[in-house]
């Protein structure tokens, strides 16, 4: 194994500290290339954290960007919350005042409604009481009488009606809206029972073919059930086609007020 005198060491390390070249021959022959290449890397490492830094920060500006915008978001949400909360109930008020008022109106129109109906109901007797001509008319009958209310309960008593019928059916029989009595060209009596309405439904044609039965039944005569009306329901129609009831129709212009 060769030494180095004193006088070659001293030449090396000369030589070693005022060449760079030789230098850096000398450091590739002694160190591993990770150990010579590491400043590099170092630098490269140190500038990639420095740039990691730098869009760190940037994000966290960002971020707590936004995080200002969200608080404000939060804000704006909790004022328009509670003006939503507000108007809500306002709007309960509102739909409260609202719901009263409907049934104040629901109210008014039933009541509208139903003095509407017993106008036209009054209408249209009147004017069955101005047609009973027409109606005579229409069975070929001659005018006797009007039967009232008191001649029919007297009917009622003297044929035996009165025990056999509830007094439910029997006063309503005795309101019947018209009575007539007529005779025919040979003579016989015919009763006509009649009902009013301005639009005639089966409650009607049922009381006129009842009150038919009672007169034809205390009588033994023939009793004719009408109905008269602007118009029919289905079920009323029917019975008119069928020929169970007859119907005398108003001109709607007859019951319009003057």
């Amino acid at each position: 194994m060769t030494t180095m005198n004193q006088q070659d060491r001293a030449l090396f390390l000369q030589t070693l500290e005022d060449d760079a070249q030789f230098r850096n021959e000398v450091r590739n022959l002694l160190l591993a290339r990770e150990l010579i290449e590491l400043p590099e890397r170092f630098a490269q490492f140190a500038s990639f954290v420095a740039g990691f830094i730098e869009r760190q920060e940037k994000f966290n500006e960002r971020q707590e960007t936004l995080n200002e915008s969200f608080q404000d978001f939060i804000t704006e949400q909790r004022g328009f919350n509670q003006r939503q909360e507000e108007f809500n109930q306002r709007q309960e008020g509102f739909n409260e005042r609202q719901e009263g008022f409907n049934q104040r109106q629901e109210g008014f129109n039933r009541r509208t409604e139903d003095t509407l109906g017993i106008l036209k109901g009054n209408a249209a007797r009147r004017l069955l009481n101005d047609s009973f001509e027409a109606i005579l008319d229409t069975f070929h009958l001659d005018f006797v009488s009007f039967l009232h209310r008191n001649d029919l309960v007297r009917m009622a008593r003297k044929s035996g009606l009165s025990n056999d019928v509830n007094l439910g059916q029997r006063r309503s029989f005795y309101r019947a809206d018209m009575v007539l009595e007529g005779i025919d060209e040979h003579g016989d009596t015919h009763y006509v029972a009649a009902e009013a309405s301005f639009t005639a439904d089966l409650r009607d044609s049922d009381r006129a073919i009842r009150n038919a039965g009672f007169l034809t039944r205390m009588t033994g005569h023939v009793a004719h059930p009408v109905v008269a009306s602007v118009s029919n329901d289905r079920a009323v129609q029917e019975l008119v086609e069928v020929g169970t009831i007859h119907w005398l129709q108003f001109d709607p212009k007859e019951l319009e007020a003057d």
